[in-house]
């Protein structure tokens, strides 16, 4: 019984530390040793495994909407926007 309350805390600590850091993971901004720690976590959790492929199609689909534009970014674009509008 306490060997799984154990367990159950430093996974929902993994959980935590993870879910916070996912961004990070996705823009490579992890050094080696928190990178293995967010995939080690990602492949015993499900739910943080759904939202990291949810940013990595997020992500993707923003740069595609980039890509689409001409090479003009989301931002500039939104922005033109709002001073043609206001």
């Amino acid at each position: 019984m306490i060997r799984r309350t154990i367990q159950r805390r430093r996974f929902m600590r993994e959980h935590r530390w993870t879910h916070a850091h996912l961004s990070d993971y996705l823009d490579s901004e992890l050094d080696e040793r928190r990178r293995e720690r967010v995939e080690n976590h990602v492949t015993l959790c499900p739910e943080c495994h759904r939202v990291l492929a949810t940013l990595r199609r997020t992500m993707a689909g923003l740069r595609s909407i980039g890509a689409d534009r001409g090479g003009e970014t989301v931002a500039a674009g939104v922005i033109d926007r709002l001073r043609r509008e206001g």
